[in-house]
Order: structure tokens, then sequence, then C-alpha cells
């Protein structure tokens, strides 16, 4: 009993130390997220201040003086907060709402791991999201994602991107004409990759994207999958501190590389199959997933060829999709979606593949 207890005491512990990791790692996701927001907002409404909506996050901006008038550092964080943080605030107060519920249900301490959801649930949207869509979409995170397994790191999948696939499947058509929607595809993310699509790289230039500015982060996107600099910031800490499998990671990579080169080989002049990797990687949410979602600890492949195989597949899945269906230019919640489903499955076929090998040993 006293080992038992022990070893509760032990995984408690360091999930709470891979927590704070975590969050400490999304700080810089978090500061690139907000900065981006306010200028994509600002620059929007400086070439048309029509298209200002008279809403809570409008006039939150308006009220702390945020100006689109040639634009400074407080500007951008002035409208970037004022739809960062309402968005950040309604997440947080329904995945507390319903694991104060679960926790009196089970007769047990309320868990802090809906901190994490909300706040990786928050940066995967745009910045114009009804807060209904913020509260339907968090209540499957945490109610669907989490509660339903037992709590916190016990689940086989990613609540946040869960809760975010839910908004998608539910609100197909939701973008509008706020500001914050340009430049998306609704709630599947960047719209560059459609653009490449259409247009090629003359496109994106048309659109004053180029490989600098979306490594920095200044695109239109959802609001913390923009900045690959500050993404790297993060995973550089998780690696450092082991919280994330660097074999998943660059398996992810490797798929990436090597599907985009196998279609830019057999593509045509045009089109999304003749997109270099460096932009699949660049472009659209996949490094923010590949750090922060398909490198979850709790919710991936536990063996370390079971990494390679799952992290290759999302890479694959990533650029196929991306080629094949132009209507979800950016595929990166289905595509880790149906990799961490699978992602059990996989690690019992090592698992099993290693028995068989290991009998045949000794037979």
């Amino acid at each position: 009993m006293a080992s038992m207890f022990a070893n509760t005491q032990n995984a408690g512990r360091r999930y709470q130390r891979l927590f704070k990791l975590r969050l400490l790692a999304l700080l810089p996701v978090c500061i690139a997220a907000v900065l981006n927001t306010g200028y994509q907002y600002l620059a929007v409404l400086a070439d048309a201040p029509e298209l200002a909506v008279d809403d809570l996050r409008g006039n939150l901006a308006s009220g702390l003086g945020a100006a689109y008038e040639d634009p400074g550092l407080y500007d951008m964080l002035a409208a970037g907060l004022a739809h960062f943080l309402p968005v950040l605030i309604v997440a947080l107060v329904i995945g507390g709402f319903w694991e104060r519920i679960i926790a009196a249900r089970r007769q047990r301490p309320i868990e802090t791991g809906f901190i994490l959801i909300a706040l990786l649930f928050t940066l995967m949207l745009p910045g114009a999201v009804p807060f209904f869509h913020v509260v339907y979409g968090m209540s499957f995170a945490v109610l669907l994602g989490k509660g339903i397994f037992g709590g916190d790191g016990k689940t086989f999948l990613s609540p946040a991107l869960l809760g975010v696939a839910i908004v998608q499947v539910s609100f197909p058509g939701a973008a509008s004409q706020h500001p914050l929607w340009q430049g998306l595809a609704g709630y599947a993310g960047s719209d560059a990759i459609a653009l490449f699509n259409r247009g090629g790289e003359a496109a994106l230039s048309a659109a004053g994207i180029d490989p600098w500015s979306a490594f920095v982060g200044s695109v239109p996107g959802t609001m913390g999958t923009t900045s690959v600099l500050a993404i790297l910031l993060g995973a550089a800490l998780l690696l450092r501190f082991r919280v994330i499998a660097w074999r998943l990671l660059l398996a992810q990579l490797v798929g990436v590389i090597v599907i985009a080169t196998l279609f830019n080989l057999s593509a045509n002049e045009s089109g999304a199959a003749a997109m270099p990797a460096h932009w699949h990687l660049l472009l659209g949410s996949f490094a923010f997933g590949a750090v922060f979602i398909a490198c979850d600890p709790f919710a991936s492949a536990c063996t370390n060829p079971g990494r390679w195989i799952q992290g290759f597949l999302i890479g694959a899945l990533v650029v196929l999709i991306r080629v094949v269906n132009s209507t979800h230019p950016d595929a990166v919640v289905p595509a880790m979606l149906l990799a961490s489903i699978l992602a059990p499955l996989i690690d019992h076929a090592v698992i099993a593949w290693n028995i068989r090998k290991r009998a045949q040993r000794h037979v």
C-alpha cells in the first residue's frame, strides 16, 4: 500500500513538472499570437475601416487606444490582447466549470489540465471566433477529450485537438466579414496553401507572404500557429527537458519532406502538388501541431518504432490532404486526429512484433 501511494505521488509530481514546462514553452507562442493578431486586425482596418465590427473585442481594442493609422508596438499589443484574452478567458471558465462538475461527481480534487487544454485550444482558433463556438468546442474538449477517459494524463487523444476538430466539423462555413477572418479558410486554418494552389509562389508574393514573414509569423492564420520562430523556441525547451520525443518530431519533418518531394517530382508546373517542402513546413499550423499537439506525451505513441511510424504518417497525411483536397487546405487537424487514434494500434503492433521476434529466437 505504501509503495502504491509513493508511485501515485511520483506520477503526480511528474505530471505537474510536465504541465509547467509545457505552459512555459507556450509563452513565446502566446506573445507572438498576441502581436500578430493585433497586427493583422489593424492592417486590415487600415485598408478598409468599414470592416470594423462593433463587438466586445473591437470595442475593447478601441478602448485600449489601439490605432490602425501607422500602428506601433503598443497598438498591436492592445488590439491583440483585446482578441486573445477574451477567448482564453471564456475557454478557461468553461473548462473550469466542467472540471469542477467532473471532480465533484468522482469525489477527487480539481485537476489543472483544463488550463493547458484551454490555452492550446485558444491558440488554434482565429481571433474572430464567436464565443458560443468556444463554449461548444471547449465543452467537447474537456468532457470527451479528458473527462471520459479518467482525467489528466489518461487520454489517448489531445483534448484541444478534439475540441478544434469538433468546431471545424460543426461550423465549416463560419467565416464572416470580420477583419480577423481575412486570409483564413474558416476554422480549417490559413488560406495560404489554397492560395498557392491557385497561383503558386506569385500568388503568395502578391499577398505579402514570403519565407521570412511566414517564419516570423506576420501572416494571416489562427492565433498561435503563425510564428515558426516562436514555436521553435518552445520546441527547444521541450526537447531540452525531454518533455517531447525527438523521434516523433523528426519523423513528422521527414514525412513532409519525403512526400512533398515525391509530389514535386511528379507534379505539373502549378497546383499544390508543386509546393516545395519548405512551404509545407512554414505555412498553416503544421509547425504548431507537430510540436504541441502530435508530441503530446500522453496522446502519442510510446514505443520508439511507433513514434517513427506515427510521425511519418502525420507528415505524409498533411501533404497528401493538402494536395488532393483543396477545400481543406491546412489538413493538420484531421491528419493529427487520425494519427492519434491509430497510435495505440501502432504501439500494439510494434510490441506484438517484438514479442514474436523474441519468441522465434528461443525456438
